[in-house]
């Protein structure tokens, strides 16, 4: 269906492909991976014919009669027309005929027609027309998708004008959607999508078949997503087949083969340079010095590439606080006559992390605001526990980054530390070095930014730490160093994010922000999850433990004793569940240490050789039996759902 053939791409004395080449097949679904700068965005453009690529160099191949669709990064402003309409303007000849059925409409309005009958005749065979075109599906369809991207039936009829860029892109993706082109191209199509539309997102994708080149920092949806993973390595297109998760253990192993392969070269380069060197005055010696500096000559030499930089840092333990580090009282908060909360009561308590979930526009940042006292409460008491400090890491960086200021300045101006030095190393853990510490805030680009605003927080580090969505702008390598100081870090913590990963890997609850309500959910987002899921197939709410100290008010969906045994099952799954996953990563990491030394030549010298094969077997089959289990507990708990 699709091919790219030998392509070559510079810009000035850069090259960013040299030689590429990629297949793709019908239903494939294949993320383009490569760090910020490698190409991604460029190859997308070629693609989709608004970008040259080098003369001579190679080809793009598309099936004949093949359409193209592209999802860029921004997009211009769209005007002039309803939402509805934008994104049904896809098919020409379905939006000409619904034209000419509303303006016959009008003119059926009107009283005293004249040609009452002739406009009813013509009006009877558009209807038909527009039916065999697909037209009533097509609509029906385009507003299924604006209502799973979060638009309401009463935005159908909105200009496009009154949307923020966001929510154009949200229309523009929809319009993407709706055509369905043979091939689409999405560059990083869940930038602005919560977390709820980015599930029906991915579930909607899945559901198409679709064949699609995507790029996404998020794993979860890669994972989730991808059917194939390439990776821009070097200027060329390294395909690996899986998902995010297979790709990352595929490198590795090559990684490993490499330094192994590497360590034996050098080993006969250095054997044979002595054997040159200590026989090349012998002439009797003479055809085999000869023949090791040709085998020498003839090697093709193996080189690593140079990891690229990428942030380093842990949070440092900050000062126990008090067990209830906040609390909320009957808040109220409105924006003008929109009611945001109302009579809303939460108790954090120490040791907390917390990932607030809900639709846009529910009002989570301003529950972040309000918790981080940077908004106020209409009434109501927000109380700040013992020893409390927060940290708040906003949406918007610029917020709580001076713009005129250098990056120095905005860390001298909070850091506890006067030494210079201190403040330097600890920018440099975010990969601001030399004179990038001089750099103004204003030219800084939004990953730099959000490096920034972590190194501001960790310059004063606090107890209860409040981030709105913390892993915008970053790349996956800088997203897991946060995911490691997160998971290390002791206090406590409220965020927002529509990372799946991300919030796997940190929460252990959920309160989700829906109907000027909080709701709250412990025992992380799976846990979420399998609740939502119950709520939605029974259509009533399951009783939550509270973690407030307000009455709430809960409707029981099976009888007491049923649901005890029930919710008790299930408690044992996950428990099974927790551990096996706990077993996996321990053999895992043991495998995976094995594996580095079975890798060394040396190795195979040593006394404890045999010992070392046979745990490394022991290991591969234990790995094998977890995993087996691990899927067994899986469909288990799905059963029990």
């Amino acid at each position: 269906m699709f091919q790219i053939k030998e392509l070559k791409k510079s810009y000035g004395g850069r090259v960013l492909f040299n030689g590429c080449s990629l297949n793709l097949n019908i239903k494939e679904r294949v993320a383009l991976i490569g760090a910020n700068g490698t190409g991604k965005t460029t190859l997308f453009r070629m693609i989709a014919g608004t970008e040259s690529y080098d003369s001579g160099s190679g080809s793009i191949i598309i099936e004949k009669g093949s359409t193209v669709g592209f999802l860029p990064q921004e997009i211009d402003v769209i005007r002039g027309l309803t939402v509805l309409n934008e994104v049904m303007l896809y098919s020409d000849e379905i939006n000409k005929v619904k034209t000419k059925i509303e303006e016959i409409e009008t003119e059926l309005s009107m009283p005293n027609q004249n040609n009452h009958d002739v406009l009813l005749n013509e009006y009877s065979k558009l209807r038909e027309r527009f039916d065999e075109l697909g037209g009533y599906e097509y609509e029906h369809k385009a507003k299924i998708i604006l209502l799973g991207l979060g638009f309401k039936e009463s935005d159908y009829l909105r200009a496009t004008d009154e949307f923020s860029g966001g929510w154009m892109m949200r229309i523009a993706l929809a319009k993407l959607l709706l055509k369905m082109p043979d091939l689409i191209l999405l560059d990083e199509p869940t930038n602005h999508l919560d977390l709820k539309t980015l599930l029906w997102f991915q579930e909607y994708l899945l559901s198409c078949n679709v064949t699609m080149i995507f790029t996404s920092h998020d794993i979860d949806f890669i994972n989730h997503v991808a059917t194939r993973v390439v990776d821009i390595d070097n200027g060329i297109l390294v395909s690996y087949s899986g998902n995010y998760d297979y790709y990352i253990e595929e490198k590795n192993m090559k990684k490993e083969i490499l330094m192994a392969t590497l360590k034996n070269q050098e080993k006969q380069i250095k054997k044979a340079t002595v054997f040159i060197d200590r026989f090349r005055a012998k002439a009797s010696k003479a055809k085999s010095v000869q023949s090791k500096i040709r085998a020498i000559e003839k090697m093709e030499v193996i080189t690593i590439e140079k990891e690229r930089k990428h942030i380093h840092f842990q949070f440092p333990q900050p000062v126990r606080s008090g067990k209830e580090v906040m609390i909320l009282k009957n808040i109220n908060k409105n924006y003008g006559n929109h009611i945001v909360y109302q009579n809303v009561n939460l108790n954090i308590i120490r040791g907390n992390k917390f990932a607030l979930v809900g639709s846009n526009g529910a009002g989570k940042s301003t529950l972040l605001k309000i918790l981080a006292g940077v908004l106020g409460i209409d009434s109501g008491e927000r109380i700040v526990g013992y020893d409390v400090s927060i940290g708040y890491y906003p949406q918007h960086r610029l917020d709580i980054l001076n713009a005129d200021a250098t990056c120095l300045k905005n860390i001298e101006e909070v850091s506890i530390s006067n030494s210079q030095t201190e403040i330097r190393k600890l920018l440099g853990k975010f990969l601001f070095s030399g004179d990038a510490v001089y750099k103004k805030v204003s030219v800084l680009s939004g990953g730099e930014k959000s490096r920034l605003v972590m190194a501001k927080i960790l310059s004063n580090p606090p107890n209860l730490l409040l981030m709105d969505e913390p892993t915008n702008h970053l790349d996956i390598p800088s997203r897991n160093v946060l995911i490691e100081a997160i998971s290390g870090y002791s206090g406590t913590l409220c965020f927002i994010s529509h990372d799946v990963y991300f919030i796997r890997a940190i929460a252990n609850g959920v309160i989700e922000v829906e109907n000027k309500e909080l709701k709250i959910y412990p025992d992380g987002y799976d846990y979420y999850l399998h609740k939502k899921k119950l709520e939605s197939k029974d259509e009533q709410k399951i009783p939550l433990k509270s973690y407030t100290k307000e009455k709430t008010k809960h409707i029981a969906i099976l009888p007491k004793n049923k649901k005890n045994i029930q919710d008790d099952k299930i408690v044992e799954i996950n428990k099974k569940i927790k551990e096996t996953e706990k077993d996996i990563n321990e053999s895992t990491f043991r495998f995976e240490e094995l594996n580095k030394i079975l890798a060394d030549p040396g190795t195979y010298e040593s006394n404890k050789f045999i010992d070392l094969v046979k745990e490394h077997k022991l290991l591969e089959d234990r790995i094998k039996t977890l995993t087996k289990d691990w899927g067994k507990y899986v469909e288990e708990l799905e059963n029990n759902s």
